[in-house]
């Protein structure tokens, strides 16, 4: 009979008296299970062990049930291991230890701590956990085979108060001990300092069978059915079965088992035509009782399922067009299997043009069944159709897709089907898809054109005759609706009463179109459409030219500054003398037009022409320019133009009232930032014994006002050879104006005779200081030298003495 020690199990320390007799009778209870296990316990039928523990195998609990996880590790007394360790009993500390002080235990790989386990008696020890946390662990029972080694990871030494110690559900709070595997047998061989592995048990901490609320069948095109469902994770092995039976009196009373095992594997089932029991496609609810089981209990969850109102259909099939226009197509259709569904279907149709900016985009067609089946006309022996109307025969279903916006246009289009009892977007069946081109028509419109929108060169062998440019916005092809397509341009004369003589422009391009030798002093008044293989536009552009008298003076020097930020140039200009303001009826105001083109100026431009309307009063404007190519040039151009308003309410331009220069195209362009730039080629042309002339190229810049000023920067150095000022620098300044009356040209005066001085020129800009010229060294004439010129500069030289003369006689 094995005792158990009452003072070891008194230092335990207790909440209350009532714990302590709670305890007292359970380890009472082991105690006597001990002894009656005395000579029997083991781990395992076929197993060779010291020991055992109770309960044996599998362990499986209900988290959250208030019942604690409770392991007895009992030692065989009778084996040599444990009877040399009664023998070894008193320790360095002249104590008495029993073998069940060297049993440790072990959750996974980790010690389980001391306070966890209690000592029973010599040969046993309790392991009891009051909450234990969810999840599937390993407890082994191991023994410490050499005591004086390890006794700090015994339970020899848990003399304290551990009863308000919990154990975490986070096992990373337990020290981690890896168990030693040993090759210590029964016989008593073993090494000293290694743990002997005793017994383990598996233990399942989990929950019962939960009921499924995520059930979900599907049938595919009504002939299968499949059912899902899923379940939360349980440490418990759990199964679930599913069983069906069908309304009526027949079926009502028979549950069904799936056909396979898929239920108990993987959570699904699956039916059609070939499994047993088979699909029963004609019944449109079913009844489903699925029951979960597991260690713990069992439970079953009833769905009544709506059949006919989860099938997905496969894709329309068949799709044909019988009958298309420039805007409109004619389907038919069938459905396969669902032909005979006996529930109504419900179409969507889908569709996308070669020209929709966005692709991925899908346009969708409003479907109604509501109406007649189609009638076949006897005359035209075709279909007369009623719009957005969907209608079917025995086979087919048809619908006539109208309101298309693009002619002679590829359309993809998708054509859907679903039950019409089912409910949300994930029940249609996946897309039937055909491409087709509409059929051609006229072109939409003309190309759009504006007041003042050519251009004239007058010939040079005969002044009387001109060539006329006229420039367009050219048409998307989305608007060109067929095939051969072009621009026509013409004018028309009446040479002869009664007879109108169409004449075609000589030459025509995607942008414009050119006319040539015609009279400097007769007005024109062009006509553009556009023109495929159908015909005309409905609508046509006139722009008139008047005659080179009538034509307003052209602004000047229209200069382009191209920044650094892409697609934003300055344009500035200069204007006529006589250009006038607005009034209360007349609208006087400029345009700038742009043209993208491969080539730059003066190449015509036959690109994309746009343009935008700047009020009289400005000689400045920003543009910028949308969807800017890199690689292409942009012209620009600009004209100058007169509308007389009218006097009535609604105030509109009157036709014959308006008037144009014509385009006048860049004549200058500025790459950058123009403080950057400095005056290039700058020479001397003239030099005396008391002063020097420059002469400097006028840029273009320096024409339209973004010049405000030049500044020359000069002084004396010690020789030719240096170029450090010998003094302080001097300086003159010259207005934009006075240069330009000039010709780029200034004297530096009051210098010394035989003297070297360095000079430079630099501009001022609205944008701040340009950069300086390269410098000039320059040597004036000793006294009585006279000066040195160009004979162009003997007239201003001669003019220059006169006034010196003048004033030495005042």
């Amino acid at each position: 009979m094995v005792v158990v020690d009452i003072n070891m199990v008194t230092r335990i320390n207790r909440r209350s008296s009532s714990s302590l007799s709670m305890l007292y009778i359970t380890l009472t209870l082991i105690t006597l299970l001990v002894d009656l296990a005395y000579c029997s316990v083991t781990c395992g039928l076929g197993i060779k062990s010291v020991g055992g523990t109770v309960p044996s195998g599998d362990i499986v609990l209900e988290y959250g049930s208030g019942v604690p996880l409770e392991i007895t590790c009992i030692l065989q007394s009778d084996t040599i291991i444990v009877q040399n360790l009664f023998r070894e009993r008193i320790d360095s500390n002249n104590k008495t230890k029993f073998p069940s002080h060297r049993i440790v235990f072990y959750k996974n790989a980790e010690i389980v701590p001391s306070q966890y386990v209690t000592i029973v008696n010599s040969t046993a020890a309790l392991l009891r956990i009051p909450n234990p946390p969810a999840g599937r662990n390993t407890y082994y029972c191991t023994l410490l085979l050499d005591y004086e080694l390890r006794q700090n990871d015994s339970y020899a030494n848990s003399d304290g108060d551990h009863s308000s110690t919990t154990l975490s559900s986070d096992s990373s709070t337990l020290p981690p001990v890896q168990p030693a595997t040993t090759s210590s047998t029964t016989d008593g061989s073993h090494q000293l300092g290694s743990l002997l592995g005793v017994c383990l048990n598996t233990v399942y901490v989990g929950y019962k069978p939960e009921i499924i609320r995520n059930f979900t069948c599907i049938s595919e095109n009504w002939v299968n059915l499949r059912c899902n469902w899923s379940t939360s994770e349980n440490p418990i092995r759990t199964t679930y079965k599913l069983l069906f039976r069908l309304p009526g009196r027949a079926g009502g009373r028979i549950f069904i088992n799936c056909p396979t095992d898929s239920d108990i594997r993987d959570n699904n089932c699956y039916w059609d035509f070939y499994t047993k029991p088979m699909y029963r496609q004609a019944y449109e609810f079913y009844d489903f009782r699925l029951n979960g089981q597991n260690a713990l209990g069992n439970v079953s969850t009833f769905f009544n399922f709506h059949h006919y109102a989860n099938i997905i259909p496969a894709s329309p099939i068949n799709i044909t067009v019988i009958e298309k226009t420039e805007s409109s197509v004619m389907f038919k259709w069938s459905v396969g299997t669902m032909t005979n569904f006996p529930r109504d279907l419900i179409h969507k149709i889908e569709y996308k043009s070669q020209w929709d900016s966005n692709p991925e985009q899908w346009h969708s067609v409003n479907i109604s069944d509501e109406c007649n089946a189609p009638i076949l006309s006897n005359k035209t022996n075709s279909f007369l159709y009623d719009m957005n109307c969907q209608e079917r025969d025995n086979d087919f279903y048809y619908f006539n897709v109208t309101g298309l916006k693009y002619p002679f246009t590829h359309y993809d289009f998708r054509i859907y089907v679903r039950s019409s009892l089912a409910r949300g977007e994930d029940k249609w069946s996946l897309p039937g898809c055909i491409t087709l081109k509409t059929k051609s028509s006229i072109p939409k419109r003309p190309p759009r054109s504006d007041l003042g929108i050519f251009d004239c060169i007058t010939s040079r062998t005969d002044k009387t005759k001109r060539d006329i440019f006229i420039y367009w916005q050219r048409i998307d092809d989305s608007e060109k609706c067929g095939d051969s397509f072009e621009y026509r341009a013409y004018y028309t004369s009446n040479i002869m009463p009664n007879e109108t003589t169409i004449h075609y422009s000589n030459e025509i391009y995607e942008s414009y179109a050119k006319f040539q030798g015609l009279n400097t002093s007769v007005g024109y008044n062009f006509t553009v459409y556009s023109s495929n293989n159908q015909g005309l536009s409905t609508d046509y552009s006139t722009i008139y030219v008047p005659s080179e008298s009538e034509r307003l003076e052209k602004p000047i020097l229209l200069t382009k500054i191209v920044f650094d930020q892409q697609g934003v140039f300055e344009l500035s200009w200069k204007n006529a003398g006589t250009t006038k303001l607005s009034t209360a009826d007349e609208d006087n105001y400029y345009t700038l037009f742009w043209c993208e083109n491969v080539k730059g100026h003066p190449h015509q431009c036959n690109g994309y022409v746009n343009w935008t309307h700047v009020p009289g009063s400005e000689f400045r404007y920003n543009v910028t320019i949308l969807n800017y190519n890199v690689k292409n040039h942009y012209q620009f151009a600009i004209s100058a133009n007169s509308r007389r308003l009218l006097s009535n309410e609604t105030n509109c331009y009157h036709k014959n009232n308006s008037n144009s220069s014509g385009m006048v195209w860049e004549s200058c362009t500025i790459q950058n930032n123009i403080t950057s730039r400095k005056v290039e080629n700058v020479w001397v042309s003239i030099i005396g014994s008391t002063f020097i002339g420059l002469k400097w190229n006028i840029n273009c810049t320096d024409r339209i006002g973004l010049v405000g000023e030049y500044q020359i920067f000069y002084c004396s150095v010690a020789s030719v050879n240096s170029n450090m000022c010998n003094g302080s620098m001097l300086s003159k300044t010259i207005s934009r104006e006075a240069a330009q009356k000039e010709g780029g040209f200034t004297l530096v005066t009051n210098l010394k005779p035989n003297t070297t001085y360095i000079i430079s020129i630099t501009i001022s800009t609205n944008y701040g200081k340009g950069i300086h010229s390269d410098p000039l060294l320059v040597t004036t004439l000793g006294l009585g030298g006279g000066w040195y010129f160009k004979q162009e500069y003997s007239k201003f030289i001669h003019q220059l003495m006169k006034n010196s003369f003048l004033c030495m006689n005042r």
